[in-house]
């Protein structure tokens, strides 16, 4: 295998990138220009809960400055509302190279697929936050986990040996015959970004997301989608259950949250809780609470609101929850 490249370094793509890195692989990363700056000023700052590392990995604002070689596969690691364009600009690059999404949501591998034909989905779960150009936590080590396989469906010696390169690199990691329901399942629990970053993670008893996660079930029931959570994929990978070794720093309310605090002026709720608002469309239905959350939190983000602008009963209540 040749390098990995790993496009839209933010919090999972450095995180990713860092261990990889330090593990003795291949890594370039791709992203914003003042990550990149920082990068290349002072190194990539890991801080994980066995220390603090400063890495001098290779990192690039744009596919244009990497010379691609057969061997090479790509990370995307940026928002589902960035892919599109994205792959776009991949595609002026290099003709062919698989492609692994290390993305939220389920519809990454569908947009991915029209420009390349090898095309792996990727269920992540993994404590990173990105605030500060250059430095990226590691919340926990093991970092993270991660479960590999084809897109739609299948299994290959590539996604194997990418998910044997990042359990050598500290991951729990698995590679599957059938990815798609694990990201569904972790499409479950990103319903709640969009709370968390409205309410700053106030949401007494969970009872915004409960009704949340409500309508997605029973919009997915009616689909036939299947949703396998962490825990049930755990029990079918004995090697997902290896136990925490140690934490660092707090972890933060998610991407959305993030996203808002970093003043970016987008969020990927589109392809959160707007994919159970498409579902419910391509079903003949409705889905006004994932949709008035995505109004919500995307009018929050144009307008440069920090987390916390709603309180949990203002959130409520700007749903239609009583």
């Amino acid at each position: 295998m040749g390098q990995i490249v790993v496009y839209g370094a933010g919090a999972i793509g450095s995180v990713v990138g860092g261990h990889l890195f330090r593990a003795g692989c291949a890594v370039t990363l791709i992203a914003r220009p003042a990550h990149v700056q920082a990068i290349r000023q002072g190194g990539l700052r890991l801080i994980t809960p066995s220390g603090v590392f400063n890495l001098p990995i290779p990192a690039v604002t744009s596919p244009r400055e990497i010379a691609f070689q057969p061997d090479d596969v790509v990370f995307l690691c940026m928002k589902g509302q960035d892919t599109e364009a994205a792959l776009r600009d991949l595609k002026a690059i290099v003709r062919e190279v698989p492609v692994f999404c290390f993305q939220n949501g389920v519809r990454n591998e569908e947009i991915a697929s029209r420009y390349f034909s090898r095309v792996y989905g990727v269920m992540v779960r993994i404590g990173g936050t990105y605030l500060t150009p250059g430095e990226v936590t590691a919340h926990r080590d093991p970092p993270g986990t991660v479960i590999i396989g084809r897109y739609p469906a299948g299994r290959d010696d590539l996604a194997d040996a990418i998910a044997a390169q990042l359990h050598a690199a500290g991951f729990r990691a698995v590679a599957t015959p059938d990815v798609m329901p694990y990201k569904w399942g972790k499409l479950m629990g990103n319903l709640a970004n969009a709370i968390n970053a409205a309410t700053d993670g106030r949401d007494p008893g969970g009872r915004i997301a409960a009704a949340v996660r409500a309508e997605a079930r029973r919009l997915m029931q009616q689909a036939g989608l299947q949703a396998i959570s962490l825990e049930e994929a755990q029990q079918q990978y004995p090697e997902l259950n290896t136990p925490d070794r140690g934490s660092v720093g707090v972890e933060s309310h998610g991407s959305t949250w993030q996203s808002l605090m970093r003043g970016e002026g987008t969020v990927e709720t589109e392809f959160l809780n707007g994919e159970i608002v498409r579902l419910a469309q391509r079903l003949g239905s409705e889905a006004p609470l994932n949709a008035a959350l995505q109004r919500i939190v995307e009018d929050m983000a144009a307008k440069g609101q920090k987390p916390g602008t709603y309180s949990p009963d203002q959130l409520a209540a700007a749903m239609g929850i009583h």
